[in-house]
């Protein structure tokens, strides 16, 4: 038997437990869930494999989040067909038991509210920004057109792809007046085609960001985010969770915020992806009220990607989030965040100091408070950098001589903690080219 069939074993054998602990226990409760799970989840300790035993953990993880109303049935079918193989047409007796389970425990799915529930329905304006990726695009705007929800227009912006992507879109989306196809003249990167999308095209109440390689699997999403803002005027942007999809393993692994439902925008801002205060994954489940972006000045930024946005938008306004399950975020082998450069990560923290100065000159935050704020972010900005794609002797004096000038306070710390680093690095290449040569 091979890997695939015996995790897919694996699989059946957890739910065949799970199908024969629900006939045993027909009033379950939702006190009674994390007793039975962990029953199903003992049974298989006897697995050798440690990849299987992860995978029935996440296994265990994802039917407790659809029992506790936290995945919908679409998250759920998504995750045991692209982990497992396996289609709800494969265990019919199981998902009787799994909705009869699930709509005592956390009550109905939800739906689509009727017209009249909105007055209108706003419209969502979905930006995807794309280049050299049309394997990934396809699925990106087709998740977007599956929602449910009627009223949506999807701008995907092309950085001068030559892959084939311009084909793409006119065979698979020309006919559809819900795509717009905009294409760059020259290579310009992701910040810069949002922007140039959002002020051509994104009239919407409410923007969403979408990279070309995630996509939404939850399809009453937009149904969802929509009714969210509308109940809760004060946010600025509302996020769910994710599926993390780890290409070179081919795993999904859930990726849960664990926030409240509000979150105060002050307090988020000066904690922003500190403990207890996690950044979602990318922008790719985010409904930004398109008041808020206007009213942080998006037209006017410089870098418009994912922390530059949420910052931003915590000055306008508080933070929501849905605990479910509504997307998948890619994680590949060569991410970006590992890859980055000097000019990308300059303009990064130029971006912050930009933040600083609005929070203290526009939204009133006191000067002393943020200067602290940002020498904290932009010392991790530069620890992540020097730690992770900072490459030659270059590339960490340009770091040091931009906190020398821009945030004295951190300059000696870098290059305390750094000097080491970077004679490791320097003594490592001499060894490789020594050995290069005497070959």
């Amino acid at each position: 038997m091979d890997h695939h069939a015996d995790l897919q074993q694996a699989c059946y054998d957890y739910l065949n437990h799970l199908k024969d602990e629900l006939n045993h226990s027909l009033t379950a409760a939702a006190e009674d869930l994390d007793k039975m799970l962990q029953r199903c989840k003992d049974s298989m300790n006897n697995e050798q494999s440690p990849l299987i035993r992860e995978n029935v953990v996440t296994l265990s993880e994802v039917v407790h989040a659809y029992i506790l109303g936290r995945a919908s049935e679409d998250a759920l079918f998504y995750y045991l067909s692209e982990q497992f193989n396996i289609g709800k047409q494969d265990i019919p007796a199981l998902v009787k038991s799994l909705v009869e389970l699930k709509s005592r425990v956390a009550g109905p799915e939800y739906k689509l509210p009727a017209a009249g529930h909105f007055t209108h329905y706003p419209k969502v304006s979905v930006i995807i920004t794309t280049y050299n990726r049309k394997a990934f695009l396809y699925k990106a705007v087709h998740s977007i057109l599956m929602q449910d929800y009627p009223n949506k227009e999807i701008t995907v912006i092309d950085d001068c792809s030559t892959d084939g992507t311009d084909e793409l879109m006119k065979d698979s989306f020309g006919g559809d007046e819900r795509v717009i196809y905009m294409r760059s003249d020259q290579n310009s990167g992701p910040g810069n085609n949002r922007r140039k999308a959002f002020a051509a095209h994104a009239d919407g109440e409410y923007i969403l960001f979408l990279d070309d390689d995630d996509y939404l699997i939850d399809m009453n999403y937009f149904s969802n985010a929509v009714d969210f803002h509308i109940n809760h005027p004060e946010i600025s942007f509302v996020a769910a969770n994710v599926f993390l999809e780890y290409s070179k393993t081919k795993q999904l692994k859930v990726s849960s915020l664990g926030l409240g439902e509000i979150i105060n925008q002050h307090d988020y801002f000066m904690n922003f992806e500190q403990k207890g205060y996690p950044k979602p994954a990318s922008t790719l489940t985010t409904l930004f009220k398109r008041e808020a972006l206007m009213r942080m000045d998006i037209l006017n930024m410089n870098m418009v990607n994912d922390a530059s946005i949420y910052l931003r938008s915590l000055l306008v306004g508080d933070a929501g989030f849905i605990d479910m399950i509504a997307g998948v975020y890619r994680i590949h082998g060569n991410n970006i965040t590992f890859n980055l450069s000097q000019d990308f990560l300059i303009e990064n923290l130029e971006e912050k100091k930009l933040i600083r100065n609005m929070a203290i000159e526009q939204h009133g935050y006191n000067a002393k408070e943020m200067n602290q704020w940002f020498n904290h972010n932009v010392y991790d900005t530069i620890f992540y950098y020097l730690m992770n794609s900072a490459k030659s002797h270059k590339d960490f004096e340009a770091m040091y001589q931009w906190a020398r000038r821009h945030c004295p306070g951190i300059y000696n710390q870098l290059k305390r903690e750094f000097r080491v680093k970077l004679m490791k690095k320097q003594i490592l290449r001499v060894s490789i080219l020594r050995t290069l040569l005497n070959r």
